[in-house]
């Protein structure tokens, strides 16, 4: 029991008890959490409330606060123990968020580009789809720029896109180990694959979405990612854009069967806001005329 510890002896324990936690980032919950155990297992006085902890591990730099600028309230900061990355800095911001997109593509080595953002996704609670599509709606949809999110966390250099993508139950999220062995959570392969076709715009456009597709070719299966592009359940057949992409980047057409039968109904549209088109008729796909022919 340390009922009368000094403010010296406290802060060690304090630190000790962070280290072991083994982690480098804290929330203020985080935090809560630990030092009330701490209070609890070290007999500490109630007078040393979650707050004053806190602040002695502020003030004896036990703990340092992330300085955080962002387009919208943020409602939470973060504090660190030790070196972290932007990696994991973006999956702390928000719960059961994972990295997608072009973070997702750079991190597989489907593209040598880092993105300008880190893009990391928090699933929306299910909702119903309504309405039934046409091909007028979809001229209408996709005659109009890509819609991106405007939530942007910085810190120093590190800019953080938080997007809201739609409930999925993490179909295809995965738990890797990132290049300074922190424990990342984003996208496999295959639904890299689907959400960069989806959204160019979070991977730097079509062109480089078709490279992308072109690294890949050699490590996916179509079968598979068949399948998760039919658990999605899009409203919108994307499966022509990913078919149209695996063509052009080198697969021959008969090993895109399973994509096939998920029907040709619409023309459909490989990015939002083309204003010079071809048309591809084996996907009924416009595409942007100066797309590479081959990108294999």
């Amino acid at each position: 029991m340390v009922r009368h510890a000094s403010k010296t002896h406290v802060a060690e324990l304090l630190t000790k008890k962070l280290i072991s936690s083994r982690k480098t980032l804290f929330s203020p919950t985080d935090l809560a959490e630990i030092f009330t155990q701490i209070r609890t297992e070290w007999g500490l006085p109630r007078g040393l409330t979650p707050n004053k902890l806190r602040n002695l591990a502020l003030e004896t730099k036990a703990l340092q606060e992330v300085h955080l600028t962002s387009t919208y309230p943020l409602h939470t900061t973060r504090f660190h123990r030790g070196d972290f990355t932007p990696y994991e800095l973006a999956l702390s911001l928000r719960p059961y968020s994972y990295l997608s997109h072009g973070t997702a593509a750079f991190l597989h080595g489907l593209t040598d580009n880092q993105p300008e953002f880190v893009y990391v996704n928090q699933e929306q609670s299910a909702k119903k789809q309504s309405g039934s599509l046409t091909q007028a709606g979809l001229n209408r949809a996709f005659s109009g720029k890509q819609r991106q999110s405007r939530f942007i966390v910085t810190h120093n250099k590190t800019r953080i896109m938080l997007l809201s993508g739609k409930d999925t139950d993490q179909l295809g999220v995965q738990e890797v180990t990132g290049t300074q062995g922190e424990t990342l959570e984003l996208t496999n392969l295959e639904r890299t694959l689907i959400d960069i076709a989806v959204r160019p715009g979070y991977a730097g456009g079509t062109e480089n979405v078709l490279y992308s597709y072109g690294r890949a070719i050699q490590k996916i299966s179509v079968d598979r990612l068949t399948e998760m592009i039919e658990e999605l359940n899009y409203v919108y057949p994307y499966h022509q854009a990913i078919g149209f992409y695996l063509q052009r980047a080198g697969l021959d057409f008969k090993s895109l069967t399973s994509l096939r039968k998920l029907e040709l109904k619409y023309d459909f549209f490989l990015e939002h806001g083309m204003k010079k088109t071809k048309f591809d008729s084996q996907w009924r796909i416009h595409y942007p005329d100066d797309l590479p022919e081959v990108y294999a």
